[in-house]
């Protein structure tokens, strides 16, 4: 049996909206093995058949390798929650290429791997941090898609704040307006410049100020009950600034001084909804075979 091992990842960080992600270590463990039949287990009842996102992704993985598809024998282990702004959808994506690979047993070629799970999820944000690990930007040319990789500062602290609700991708994606303000382009297009900066060289102060986006997070806090109050209590807390991961509810906070995490969870429970607050890493190896 074949073991695919991705991490989950926290998408547009801010102001990179649609071009910039990171991989966090929380896994999810993808398990192949051919068999007579398609058998999948591990995942809801209703994506234990054909339309399984990482059976889907293998079967275009095979397709692209010229090799006819068989049936497999799948069992998923995640501890990424579905639904919640982390990239479970872009795991399976990647689980289920380099599961092809596997099988096929086929040397894993990165730069077409990820040209692949970028045309089946969409968009590179989420699945190039989660094949290549790190900080990654992405940019999607008329021909290649690019990538770039850079290194954190090690004075950083990441927190995920996950709570008991669910969001939907495509109704986030709805809620962005058709148009923008030439100003608020302008600014996203200058902060995220030196939000890149701030992250790999460590200067807190200059991440604080320029981790306001207008393109996407107005709109898709719309979706995430207490957004507001469990912003404010992070940053009571120490956190420099509180994003919305991918599309939410989840959010990801970003600290350089120590949090008590334990005591923010109790503030929490005050809450309506149910948060809860998790110290994470930044996953530096990406997909792995396990």
């Amino acid at each position: 049996m074949i073991c695919i091992k991705v991490p989950a990842t926290t998408a547009n960080l801010g102001v990179g909206f649609d071009c910039l992600g990171m991989a966090l270590d929380i896994y999810s463990y993808f398990y192949f093995k051919p068999s007579k039949s398609l058998q999948i287990s591990g995942c809801p009842t209703e994506y234990q058949n054909e339309n399984n996102l990482v059976y889907q992704a293998y079967i275009e993985a095979m397709t692209e390798l010229g090799i006819k598809p068989s049936p497999i024998k799948l069992v998923i282990k995640s501890d990424i929650p579905l639904e919640r702004g982390l990239g479970s959808s872009s795991a399976c994506v990647v689980a289920g290429v380099l599961g092809a690979y596997a099988l096929a047993g086929h040397p894993v070629n990165q730069e077409k791997a990820l040209a692949l799970c970028t045309k089946i999820e969409g968009h590179p944000d989420n699945v190039a941090p989660a094949l290549i690990g790190g900080l990654v930007a992405s940019y999607q040319g008329d021909q290649i898609l690019y990538t770039s990789r850079f290194p954190l500062h090690s004075s950083y602290k990441f927190l995920v704040l996950i709570p008991d609700f669910r969001t939907s991708t495509e109704i986030a994606r709805e809620l962005l307006p058709e148009k923008i303000d030439f100003t608020d382009a302008v600014s996203n297009q200058s902060k995220l410049l030196f939000a890149t900066q701030a992250l790999t060289s460590g200067d807190g102060p200059l991440l604080q100020e320029v981790m306001t986006d207008k393109l996407h997070e107005p709109y898709r806090k719309q979706l995430i009950h207490e957004v507001n109050i469990v912003s404010d209590l992070t940053k009571q807390a120490g956190a420099l600034t509180v994003l919305v991961s991918g599309s939410g509810p989840t959010l990801l906070a970003i600290a350089q001084e120590k949090i008590d995490i334990d005591s923010l969870n109790d503030q929490l429970k005050e809450l309506k909804h149910q948060w809860k607050c998790y110290k994470v890493n930044s996953d530096l190896e990406g997909a792995t075979q396990c």
